[in-house]
Order: structure tokens, then C-alpha cells, then sequence
């Protein structure tokens, strides 16, 4: 079917501006994003996506605006009573959408990313901070809209030639961001803890990948990730001179590649001393067999294992602590403040456990008292960062 074209980005940016700080009561952004799919605008599940969020704003009176192929944004008055309601609606009518249309990709739906609300009334500025860096990135809709292709094998190759170009030195410049993680207790300032280094796909889809979209490419962008984890690797010790306290996120394979054998240095050296890795949960749970070895090699010299990408929703219902992980990363997201509250009981049975829980993702200062509540004191996010640089004591709580 036709596709309906909603206005762009752009359009919604000039929108929220035009509110001069003042939104109606009520007025929230909800976002809907499928990075997960693929980017094929002769596809017809995207003709009956705008169908259905048509008929939604409609029935809502709100306005619909188009992002991008893949994300789509809805403005509309919220109130307490309707949310669970239209939340509801839009996961289940996507989802079905998704099974009947993209069956063989309806388990790479990110639910963190599938719908987001913005409450107006409280982030206005968020929401068009967001939309402005949103606006400075490839595949948005509009005049400077930019038409992308999936990504393919021989693009992993791309990246491999610009890291042999350009250098360690200069890859690490542009591409390799550091984000710390910050021990804040009730009644004291922020104190660095350690710093997380990872590939920023910002950077690469801007210098390297202007016209892909990278996601929504199946075992392809895994295979992505692996290849960047073995740049990482290979690179670190110029990206962190002496391995001072710091984390990386890596896949269950990058570590039987030989680059991380070669990162590993002489067998019986303590050579991860201060470091932490970090493998997301459903790698974990794919991977078992091979993380219980990775997991032995890593801390049989000296390293520690984090359990990474875990949903407020979703903590205890798998056994951390049998993972012998030292920390466990929640991701925080719209709702967290109260879905992680009720999960209280299960921290708290961790934590006796010895299990160190991490509140990441955190844009604002919400998530650090909902975080000190539950007696986690390790947090880590943009938030964070600002924190740190002012020296402020802003998350002192008495």
C-alpha cells in the first residue's frame, strides 16, 4: 500500500520550540522506534504501520510526525488514566505487526526503544535537545532526509581499512568515547569509580557509514559488533595507557578471537587487573557454555564480569549471582520509577549475595534516588557526566 507521509523531524523540532518552555498540561512526545527491521520503504509493513498510527492520533488528537523509515513520533495530551491504556496499544498492535510481517525478526525488537513517552510538562528540553542531535545524524526524513541501505558483509571490511588508514591514535579520537561510572551514597558528591570505552556507532554511521543503516541487519551487525570488539581490543592499550580502572562491553565470541588472546599478554599474568567486562544478558543466555569459559578466563587473570543490559522488568527472573558475575548493569527507561521499586525484594536478595548493581542510561537525576532507595550507589549516564565535570553535589540525599 502507499505509504502516508508524515511531517519530518524537523517539522516536530519547530513544533516544540514554538512552545516557548510553556507545553499544555499533559502534552507528551511518544516515540516509536523498529531499528531492529529493515529500512526498505517499498516494504508494505511500513504502508500498514502509518495506517495504524493514523488511525491513533486520530483517535487521540494527536499529531503524527515521521523521524525516519524506522521511527516514528506521536504528540498528544497523556493523562494518568489513558498512559497504560496507549501504551498498551501501541506495543501490542506494533508487535502483532511485526510477527505477521517480519516474523524472523520479531525477537530483535528492542522493548527499551519500542516505545518511549516524553512528559512534556517535565523534559521539554530534553525532548528537544534530543531532537536536535537527532537531527544532525544520516537517515532522517525531510528536505535533508538521506535514503540508506542495509548493511552488508563487505562494510565490515570498510571498517577494518579505516582503522588501517587512520591509525590507533587517530581511531581512538573519533571513534572511541569514554562514559564514567560514579559511586554516589546518601550524602556525598559523585566520585568516579571507573570509566566504560566503547565504538560510538554514531561516529562510524557519520564518517564511515553516511548512507547505511546499520541496525535491523540480523546476524550482519553481529558480526559488526564482533569485528569492532577486536578493534577495541587491539587498540586499547593506546586507548587506555597502564589499564587504568575502566569496563568494556564485549560479545561471548570476542573473546575466543585472537585478538584477545593477543590482548590477554602472557598466560599467568594478572594482566585484567582493574578491568571489568560487561556482556549483555542475552548474550549471556545465547551464549552459556562459552561464557561460563570466557567468564573463568577473564577472572583467572584478574578481571571482573558484568551482566550487562538488564530491564527493570525483567530483574530476577534470571539468577545472576549463578553467574558468577561481580556486577549487574540495569538499564534505567520511562516507567523505571516504579517498575524497579517493585522489584526490591529481588535486589535485595542479590545484594546479600554479593551482586553490585549499576543504574545506567540515566539522562536525569530521577534514577538516583530511585537508585540510593534500593541501595544501589553505582550509577552511570549523561546525567553522571555532567555531575562530575560541575563537581557538584547535586545527588546528596539526607
Amino acid at each position: 500500500m502507499a505509504r502516508h507521509k508524515a511531517p519530518p523531524g524537523a517539522s516536530l523540532l519547530q513544533r516544540l520550540k514554538a512552545l516557548d518552555g510553556k507545553p499544555p498540561p499533559g502534552l507528551s512526545l511518544m516515540l516509536v522506534s523498529l531499528n531492529a527491521l529493515p529500512s526498505e520503504e517499498e516494504d508494505g509493513f511500513w504502508g500498514e504501520l502509518d495506517k495504524f498510527l493514523i488511525d491513533f492520533k486520530a483517535r487521540y488528537e494527536g499529531e503524527l510526525f515521521e523521524l525516519s523509515l524506522v521511527e516514528r513520533a506521536i504528540l498528544v495530551k497523556v493523562s494518568e488514566q489513558a498512559e497504560v491504556g496507549m501504551v498498551a496499544d501501541i506495543k501490542v498492535s506494533v508487535l502483532r505487526l511485526v510477527q505477521q510481517l517480519y516474523p524472523e525478526h520479531f525477537g530483535m525488537i528492542d522493548q527499551a526503544r519500542l516505545l518511549r513517552t516524553i512528559n512534556l510538562g517535565f523534559k521539554l528540553p530534553h525532548a528537544i535537545k534530543f531532537l536536535e542531535h537527532f537531527e544532525q545524524q544520516p537517515g532522517k526524513t525531510g528536505e535533508k532526509g538521506m535514503k540508506l541501505r542495509g548493511l552488508q558483509e563487505e562494510d565490515i571490511k570498510m571498517v577494518l581499512e579505516v582503522h588501517r588508514k587512520v591509525g590507533p591514535e587517530q581511531f581512538k579520537k573519533i571513534f572511541v568515547q569514554q562514559q564514567s561510572m560514579a559511586d554516589i551514597k546518601p550524602g556525598h558528591p559523585p566520585r568516579e569509580l571507573m570509566r566504560e570505552y566503547f565504538i560510538r556507532m554514531d561516529a562510524l554511521k557519520k564518517h564511515v557509514f553516511p548512507n547505511v543503516e546499520m541496525r535491523g541487519s540480523g546476524n550482519v551487525f553481529n558480526q559488526l559488533t564482533i569485528t569492532l570488539d577486536r578493534v577495541l581490543v587491539g587498540a586499547f592499550d593506546q586507548i587506555n595507557p597502564g589499564r587504568g580502572a575502566c569496563s568494556i562491553n564485549l560479545n561471548v565470541e570476542s573473546v575466543f578471537t585472537k585478538a584477545f588472546e593477543t590482548f590477554l599478554g602472557e598466560p599467568g599474568t594478572k594482566s585484567l587487573n582493574n578491568m571489568v567486562f560487561e556482556f549483555r544478558q542475552d548474550n549471556i543466555l545465547q551464549q552459556f557454555d562459552e561464557f561460563q569459559l570466557a567468564a573463568n578466563l577473564i577472572q583467572s587473570r584478574g578481571g571482573l564480569i558484568a551482566v550487562d543490559a538488564i530491564y527493570p522488568e525483567t530483574v530476577g527472573l534470571v539468577n545472576l549471582p549463578k553467574m558468577h558475575a561481580t556486577f549487574a548493569k540495569i538499564f534505567w527507561r520511562p516507567g523505571a520509577e516504579e517498575t524497579l521499586p517493585a522489584q526490591r525484594v529481588e535486589i535485595k536478595r542479590m545484594q546479600d549475595e554479593g551482586m553490585i548493581f549499576m543504574l545506567a542510561r540515566l539522562d536525569d537525576e530521577a534514577g538516583i534516588q530511585v537508585g540510593q532507595d534500593l541501595g544501589i550507589t553505582v550509577f552511570q549516564g549523561f546525567c553522571i557526566d555532567d555531575l562530575l565535570k560541575a563537581g557538584k553535589p547535586e545527588a546528596m540525599v539526607t
